[in-house]
């Protein structure tokens, strides 16, 4: 599974959405963990999560979600600071200067 992992400012604490997916047997899942960061220390809440046949779907709605989430001003954060994706031949995700873009090859 991959992981793209958010970060924003809320009040005293910080607000996190870690964004899990990959393929899961002979399906392709789509996790949704939200949670705090404060003074009393990290809490997650129950993940959300969506069950796509198509790798390229499941893809989409990633590629959405972070598009929605950096208007929103969310902060995109990873252990290694650069998400590794890798993606089929047609879609290429790229990060540059922590922003990443999506290109469709026709």
């Amino acid at each position: 599974m991959k992981e793209l992992y958010f970060i924003r400012p809320y009040k005293r604490s910080l607000r996190t959405l870690r964004l899990e997916f990959g393929k899961v047997k002979n399906k392709f899942l789509l996790r949704l963990i939200d949670g705090e960061i404060n003074q009393k220390g990290e809490s997650e809440f129950s993940p959300i999560e969506e069950v796509f046949d198509e790798e390229q779907e499941m893809l989409k709605n990633v590629w959405e979600l972070r598009k929605q989430l950096s208007e929103e001003k969310w902060n995109l954060k990873t252990k290694e600071e650069s998400p590794k994706i890798k993606q089929p031949s047609f879609i290429t995700l790229k990060t540059m200067n922590g922003e990443m873009s999506i290109e469709f090859d026709h």
